[in-house]
């Protein structure tokens, strides 16, 4: 079954579960930036943070259940599929603001070569 988003939100957080899982590595810094920066983002309505981390769960497991993956990652054609579906409901003012957001999460906890490819596929199609 395709991945499907019923709302930006999830679109948003979608791409960042994808960031999250690009160096393979979760890590407290990347958790706390979430709760701290993204969560208060207009677009998730001011949740509690049991809401926020019920619909990260959610989103996060949909990602790694409906997207093909190779060795536990998202394949580059999960990715692709991902994307495409993100920048469908995104407006253009959300895809930038989103955009800046996985550098920032990124950045947080040091990012690798493979966090790099990831966000200038995220720029390329989304920016």
């Amino acid at each position: 079954m395709p991945l499907k988003f019923e709302n930006g939100a999830e679109a948003f957080l979608a791409v960042l579960a994808l960031a999250l899982g690009a160096d393979s590595v979760g890590s407290l810094k990347e958790r706390d930036f979430l709760f701290e920066k993204v969560k208060p983002l207009p677009i998730f309505g001011n949740p509690s943070s049991q809401a926020f981390s019920q619909l990260l769960g959610k989103i996060t497991d949909a990602v790694y259940t409906e997207l093909p993956t190779e060795e536990g990652a998202i394949s580059a054609a999960g990715v692709d599929q991902l994307l495409t579906e993100a920048k469908k409901i995104l407006s253009p003012e959300l895809s930038k603001t989103l955009i800046a957001t996985a550098a920032e999460l990124l950045k947080s906890d040091g990012s690798d070569e493979a966090e790099r490819v990831l966000l200038a596929k995220i720029e390329r199609v989304l920016g």
